[in-house]
């Protein structure tokens, strides 16, 4: 009887360890340098990030999404070993937060060079910059309320007080102001009847899947070639992001090697396509 027993404890303690092993929830998802990560805030974080279920993101996505997650740990990490910024707690940093940190782990991008700044001026120069139009718009439910909206504006009604009135748009509270739009740049219905309208005219009403639009457009640039002092700071603000990200993207890629990253793959509930599946691969 003794030895009947013994087994069935045996048994039941292998039921309750495989039991316990099919819990994906608490399995340990990856190993950032000394911070072990679980599963379950990992699908916390995509439910947060895509507003689903865990389970019902797709493959792509939900690798993107864990290339994204572990790279904020990563961040974190390097962080606590260099004694940069306060990251105890929970882990969960602001996204402001989290740019504060990677600029003090990662310094400021180079400048592009003053030879890429002007050749990418002189090639843009010698294209024609289409027409643009500084527009404001109120957006309602009905034709009836737009047709009402457009009658007193005829009448001299204040556009601003009106749109904070009675439009739902997102920027109704500032006047429904657009700012410059550029010709060909909207709805093929949208932009044959801003660009029909001249400086100070209000358009008819405008249907759209969002409601019914009155547009106001209060200046138009007609096309032609771009102005230089412009387009040079345009430029030159482009290069400077696109500098920063490449610069970002590779600081985060040499803390990750620094301080090491494994991730688990065989317990995600997702074949995982990122780039710390690769990195793993390559070494």
């Amino acid at each position: 009887m003794g030895g009947l027993r013994c087994s069935r404890c045996g048994l039941v303690l292998l039921a309750l360890a495989g039991a316990l092993s099919c819990g994906v929830d608490e399995d340990v998802l990856a190993q950032v340098g000394r911070q072990r990560l679980y599963m379950a805030p990992f699908q916390v974080y995509v439910g947060e990030v895509t507003g689903e279920i865990w389970q019902g993101v797709d493959t792509r996505a939900a690798s993107r999404l864990l290339d994204q997650y572990l790279d904020q740990q990563v961040i974190l990490e390097a962080a606590r070993q260099k004694d940069v910024g306060d990251v105890s707690g929970e882990g969960r940093q602001r996204p402001r937060e989290m740019r504060l940190l990677l600029e003090e782990l990662c310094g400021t991008a180079p400048s592009p060079p003053e030879s890429m700044v002007e050749e990418e001026v002189a090639r843009r120069a010698s294209e024609l910059r289409p027409a643009r139009a500084h527009v404001r718009q109120m957006l309602v439910d009905s034709q009836e309320q737009a047709e009402a909206a457009r009658e007193r504006l005829i009448a001299g009604n204040d556009f601003v007080e009106i749109s904070r009135e009675v439009s739902r748009a997102p920027n109704a509270a500032a006047g429904g102001e657009l700012g410059f739009v550029d010709q060909g740049g909207l709805p093929p219905e949208i932009d044959e009847v801003i660009f029909s309208l001249a400086a100070g005219e209000i358009s008819d009403p405008v249907k759209s899947p969002s409601g019914y639009h009155v547009f106001q457009v209060l200046e138009v640039v007609p096309a032609g070639p771009p102005d230089h002092r412009e387009l040079e700071v345009a430029v030159r603000a482009e290069l400077r992001r696109k500098a920063t990200r490449t610069h970002l993207r590779q600081c985060i890629r040499d803390l990750a090697s620094e301080i090491g990253v494994e991730v688990q793959t065989r317990r995600l509930w997702f074949p995982y396509r990122g780039k710390y599946a690769e990195e793993q691969d390559e070494a």
